[in-house]
């Protein structure tokens, strides 16, 4: 059984949504399922009545099912794009309400805000949507605080405007939900222009703090140095901070040890190279700083709670 609790979520697609704003929502929990490193993460794609929907780009979805309302537990987005007043009728608005008893969150992105709005989920309380339709927003649900911010929490509901704010709320979700460092692995994936991603607070300019320079240092070290392990003496030494600058600034910036880091760096790559190779259990051992295929084994039991031949390529 694995040692982090399951995270369910859920995808409600309309015709007219983003294929840009889907990526940016679903792209990010691909890679913190990818490592494998926080328990289940599962999602589903689901439609109003099962069938196919096209984005506006006229790329069509098959969803993998039809939307059940009374499905408790989940986090439900509802990605919404263009025509989105007559998506908000009768069947829809009940049935968003439905939903919302059993959900622990709903996030509305792009325009999705709006059918929120509609079914009266959002009076008294503070949203945002797409910045072409503030103004029509404002003036049609004059109950709802309308907001300029990027992205807006009204207790289990979070709304946002387009792609790029997607992207900011989904790393920020996942650093809530799994934590600073699965956040940073994740925001890198989406890393292609480092002075842009810098100012705006993307990539490594996630890890906020005092110190980021001694930190990223530090983990440059760590990922040079995979295959024979350095002490924490070591690594600071490299990093030209003291070794206990180098345990402050992991624990505020990603509230594990450093030594903590280092192995599940490790873990990650032993958990690469036995998925996409065939090598044996002994050299991915070696390749990723354990002493035996034994000591590898039992690690990767411990951190993912499942046994290493779960994860590998090999046939049996």
């Amino acid at each position: 059984m694995s040692p982090h609790p399951p995270h369910d979520f859920e995808f409600l697609l309309f015709d007219g949504f983003s294929n840009m704003v889907l990526a940016n929502a679903m792209e990010p929990l691909r890679d913190v399922k990818l490592r494998g490193i926080s328990g289940s993460v599962d999602w589903r794609v689901s439609t109003m009545d099962g069938r196919a929907v096209r984005s506006s780009s006229g790329l069509q979805i098959s969803p993998d099912g039809v939307f059940d309302p009374d499905r408790p537990g989940r986090r439900l987005f509802l990605v919404a794009g263009y025509h989105v007043r007559s998506l908000a009728t009768p069947a829809l608005i009940t049935a968003l309400r439905r939903a919302a008893r059993g959900a622990q969150q709903i996030i509305a992105v792009d325009t999705a805000a709006w059918l929120l709005a509609a079914a009266g989920l959002l009076d008294g309380q503070s949203a945002t949507i797409h910045w072409q339709e503030l103004d029509d927003f404002e003036e049609t649900f004059s109950r709802v605080d309308v907001s300029i911010s990027r992205y807006v929490r009204a207790g289990s509901f979070i709304t946002c405007g387009g792609a790029s704010t997607t992207l900011d709320l989904m790393l920020d979700l996942i650093k809530e939900l799994f934590g600073a460092a699965v956040a940073f692995e994740a925001s890198t994936m989406f890393l292609y222009d480092a002075e842009r991603q810098a100012s705006l607070r993307r990539g490594a300019s996630r890890l906020e703090g005092n110190a980021p320079r001694a930190l990223l240092a530090a983990l440059d070290v760590m990922s040079a140095n995979i295959e024979s392990p350095l002490s924490t003496g070591e690594i600071a030494s490299r990093s030209l901070i003291s070794e206990r600058t180098l345990h402050r600034v992991f624990q505020q910036e990603l509230m594990m040890s450093p030594g903590k880091y280092y192995q599940m760096l490790r873990l990650q790559r032993a958990r690469h190279l036995a998925l996409e190779t065939r090598l044996p259990l002994e050299q991915i051992a070696l390749r990723c700083g354990f002493s035996s295929a034994p000591s590898l084994s039992r690690a990767i039991r411990k951190e993912f709670g499942v046994p290493i031949r779960h994860l590998s390529s090999r046939k049996a």
